[in-house]
């Protein structure tokens, strides 16, 4: 697996759904958005994605499974922060069909997850086994 991971799947789901949802919104002309908490959100998440993008891309140069940072609380940190700060922060923005995106995302994340899961298990063996033991894969435990 690429450094990406599932990335270009869960995008092009997304992506798709987000173009249908402009489209509908023009041709129904549906608001109700919601623009300075959807940016908090948005600009939020983007500042928490760029910590996280920063030390995995660290690692991946290395050739080594980050469990530290961001990766201590959730296996997949960065799916996490686009799936409840800057995709939910972008649709809160947009508003109208737009507020389903965060729904289409996660329902990619959750279908392909498993096939980046699977490759992390090969590359890593049982450091990933044991990491994703005890670390939980989107929603750190309180």
């Amino acid at each position: 697996m690429r450094f990406w991971g599932i990335e270009p799947k869960v995008g092009l789901a997304s992506g798709s759904y987000a173009l249908l949802a402009f489209y509908l919104n023009a041709r129904f002309e549906v608001g109700l958005a919601l623009p300075l908490f959807g940016l908090f959100l948005l600009v939020l998440g983007l500042v928490l994605w760029l910590l996280c993008y920063l030390q995995v891309s660290k690692a991946y140069a290395r050739g080594e499974l980050l469990t530290s940072g961001c990766y201590s609380r959730v296996r997949h940190p960065i799916y996490s922060i686009w799936g409840f700060l800057v995709i939910p922060g972008f649709s809160i923005v947009i508003g109208g069909f737009m507020l389903l995106l965060p729904v289409v995302y996660w329902l990619s994340v959750v279908e392909f997850i498993g096939e980046e899961e699977r490759a992390l298990e090969g590359r890593f063996g049982d450091d990933w086994r044991e990491y994703a033991e005890r670390t939980p894969r989107f929603v750190p435990r309180p």
